[in-house]
């Protein structure tokens, strides 16, 4: 507040009185405040006005085809999946054509008329019929409406696989008009032309579930879709699913169809070519079937078992066979119940891959891990005579060797080729439980090796926790003589003891093992190629590695465990395995594990036989032995 200076003309000199301004004049503030008003509401339509402008000039092309495309819905024709081919070419998954009965709900106007004249035309149960309208996609309706309402233009398949005739009557009673919103469909339906045949590798394919639907709507998934539900066509379900055409048709703002526009071609998926070589994989299949129906039949029961070969240079699946198997082209197009219970119930789970997922102690198969550990440690040398008498006392426990009395004075090869369990028992002590494990490990037992399908199991290496979590107890000193033959708390697939013996013959390398080779576009264009992936070099001599070689080589001499399974010009290597089950009081499960031909090896296999009784000689080996043969165009006594 200013101060005013008052002079006193009686009083000279001058006093500062301090006294408020006049107040303003009345109106004043009104005015103000009228006038800020006022800018506030021009600069709201300014802004108005260059917003309308921006929407009028420079975004009205959008939003208009953004109107567009609310009025335009689009009738989905799925898309034909990817073929899946063998390495040479050789088609092994398709899709074929299947003509459907199809209604879209939105065009259909007296339901219970057309469904009872769509069962006389179709010559099926009108209940049947209904059952698929009202109830499908995992969605239970309880009318017509309600599905109109939630589907209004996609297709609900009511009878497939039409036949010619039923196919003639429809298209007759359409040209009629009788049937309104009624589709005849070229549907694409997965066909598996070799049915049961590595059935475990290609899995099946299935309608979307609800559960499955909301984790993959994100990803341009719809409730109509069939996706891949195990093996190869789930593994890679977005490279083989392709994208959906259709009719494109135009609505009103209440959904009712206007008129029908064009027609969208869809994009067929990709196609898959595998590792797998075909000829190799039916040998396989045929002589493991053969094997086990009658070892079957010797035993008054069915068996299982499963077959693995591997490209020892880079881990490609080159077969693989686990048996019983299924036949997938019972999933096309919605298993019945009846069936599928019966998969279920089948005592030996026809629908488990026994080849990724079966874990079992491997018996003598592991004497190469063993042999090549211990010959790289040091703890025995490959000439070095040791003496065999068919026992080891391990820290206060005396193992027995299955064959009597021993080899008496022995090497590591000749030890090897006999598979003694005397020999090897004194090798695990030598190596103690460290170093054994760190052997086992680093061949690629006791964890996946990461497979391009799911269902693999890791197997087991005992550990203290492991031991104190499953028994209360620590490892004992004396287990690591019963793991050092393959026996004990270890166990290890198929895959891996393939893999095993694929890192023996190619010097070390443990790649992982792979079933893709490549993606091909539907032209033929190659998209991407997938080269082999090492996943570590095992930590054993060259040395090493060639006296195992050298050992498995004359299995089949004299004196080997596996004499009299020669394959007559040509030389193979390989190495028995017998593994007891429920504490030696149930039926062996055998093993063979071998590489053909010795020189130059083109792939290594693990023959697994699952409680089938017997020895490795004489129940798994014969089937190694016939794939050999087979593949190398060589002929065998029966």
């Amino acid at each position: 507040m200013a101060a005013t200076e008052i002079r006193d003309p009686r009083t000279p000199g001058t006093r500062t009185l301090a006294r408020p301004p006049e107040p303003p004049a009345r109106g004043a503030g009104l005015l103000r405040k009228k006038i800020a008003f006022a800018i506030a509401v021009a600069a709201s339509l300014v802004a108005l006005g260059i917003r309308l402008t921006e929407v009028q000039l420079l975004d009205g092309g959008a939003y208009a085809a953004r109107a567009r495309a609310n009025q335009i819905r689009q009738i989905p024709v799925a898309a034909p999946r990817g073929r899946i081919y063998d390495r040479h070419g050789i088609v092994l998954v398709r899709s074929k054509p299947s003509y459907v009965c199809a209604i879209i709900p939105s065009e259909v106007r007296d339901a219970e008329a057309m469904l009872a004249r769509l069962a006389q035309t179709l010559a099926l149960p009108e209940a049947k019929l209904r059952q698929r309208w009202l109830h499908h996609l995992g969605f239970n309706y309880t009318s017509f409406d309600q599905v109109a309402v939630f589907e209004p233009y996609d297709p609900v398949v009511l009878a497939s696989d039409l036949t010619d005739a039923q196919m003639a009557r429809l298209a007759e009673a359409q040209s009629e008009g009788s049937l309104p919103g009624v589709d005849l469909e070229a549907q694409p339906v997965r066909d598996y032309p070799n049915h049961k045949l590595a059935s475990h590798l290609f899995g099946y394919v299935g309608q979307i579930t609800e559960t499955e639907y909301a984790s993959l709507r994100h990803k341009g998934y719809s409730p109509n879709d069939v996706i891949g539900k195990e093996g190869l066509e789930e593994h890679y379900d977005a490279w083989l699913r392709g994208k959906a055409g259709g009719q494109q048709i135009a609505v009103n703002a209440q959904g009712s169809l206007k008129h029908r526009l064009g027609y969208v071609e869809p994009t067929p998926g990709n196609g898959l070519v595998l590792t797998l070589d075909w000829r190799l994989q039916r040998l396989a299949e045929d002589a493991l079937r053969t094997q086990l129906l009658a070892t079957g039949k010797l035993r008054g029961h069915r068996v299982a078992g499963a077959v693995v070969a591997i490209d020892p240079s880079d881990g490609g699946i080159l077969a693989m066979a686990s048996y019983p198997n299924f036949d997938p082209n019972d999933f096309t197009g919605g298993i019945s119940s009846a069936k599928f219970s019966r998969y279920l119930r089948d005592p030996l789970h026809p629908l488990y891959n026994r080849a990724i997922g079966a874990a079992t102690p491997t018996g003598s198969t592991f004497k190469m891990v063993t042999g090549s550990g211990a010959l790289t440690a040091g703890v025995v040398k490959r000439d070095e005579l040791v003496y065999d008498s068919g026992a080891w006392n391990c820290h206060g426990h005396t193992f027995y060797d299955i064959a009597s009395g021993g080899l008496g004075e022995t090497a590591f090869v000749r030890a090897l080729a006999a598979s003694s369990d005397g020999y090897f028992y004194r090798l695990g002590d030598l190596l103690g439980h460290a170093r054994l494990r760190k052997y086992a490990l680093a061949f690629g037992l006791g964890s996946p090796l990461g497979i391009d399908i799911a269902g693999e199991y890791g197997g087991n290496w005992p550990t203290n926790a492991w031991s104190m979590k499953t028994f209360g107890l620590p490892l004992e000193p004396s287990d690591v003589c019963q793991l050092a033959i393959g026996q004990g708390a270890m166990q290890a697939t198929p895959l891996q003891i393939a893999s095993a013996a694929a890192v023996v013959v190619n010097g070390g390398t443990l790649y992982r093992p792979h079933l893709l080779y490549a993606i091909r576009s539907s032209s033929g264009k190659t998209i991407e190629r997938y080269g082999r992936e090492v996943i570590r070099h095992v930590p054993v001599t060259q040395a090493a590695l060639a006296a195992v070689r050298a050992g498995m080589a004359k299995v089949t001499d004299p004196g080997g465990t596996a004499y009299g399974l020669a394959v007559p010009g040509l030389p193979f290597g390989g190495k028995t395995g017998t593994a007891e089950t429920d504490g030696g009081n149930g039926p062996n499960t055998t093993w063979f594990v071998a590489y053909a031909p010795t020189d130059h090896p083109k792939f290594a296999l693990a023959v697994y036989m699952e409680r089938t009784g017997g020895y490795g000689a004489g129940v798994a080996a014969p089937v190694a032995r016939a794939v050999i043969a087979g593949y190398f165009h060589k002929k065998i006594a029966p």
